[in-house]
């Protein structure tokens, strides 16, 4: 192989390295939330409470370890956590909008809006993360 050919293999490993990363933390996060939201309903805590209690520790658990395993940065850029958070209503957004506005008014139910979210956000998310939340990181190493 050529060197152009070896360092594009080599990127590409990089990269598909960093999105399985990226991955595994979602997969975290989610398992952190279910895990509150579903404890803290037991100990009868309101609904919306636990939920917000919820929320923020996966968002919490998924700044430190997106940043610090998935894209290798420092956790203290107030600049990159001002973008990631931006990244955090954004996802809140289009999940209202996937959920409540384009799945009903395209004919289709909860589990097209459902689907959306859960496959096409996190493909947004990871372009957002490695394109504009950590940009200014040297992200490039494994």
């Amino acid at each position: 192989m050529s060197d152009g050919t070896s360092e594009t293999t080599r990127s590409f490993q990089t990269e598909a390295a960093r999105f399985a990363r990226f991955l595994i933390v979602g997969g975290g996060v989610a398992l952190i939330y279910a895990g509150l939201f579903f404890a803290l309903r037991y100990w009868l805590v309101p609904t919306w409470l636990a939920n917000v209690i919820a929320f923020c520790c996966g968002v919490l658990f998924q700044y430190v370890m997106q940043t610090v395993w998935t894209f290798r940065a420092s956790v203290r850029d107030s600049r990159q956590q001002a973008r990631f958070l931006g990244v955090i209503v954004f996802g809140l957004v289009f999940s209202w909008l996937a959920t409540t506005k384009m799945a009903p008014v395209i004919g289709y139910g909860d589990r097209i809006g459902a689907a959306l979210v859960i496959f096409v956000l996190p493909v947004f998310n990871f372009a957002l993360y490695r394109f504009w939340v950590f940009r200014d990181q040297q992200s490039n190493r494994l």
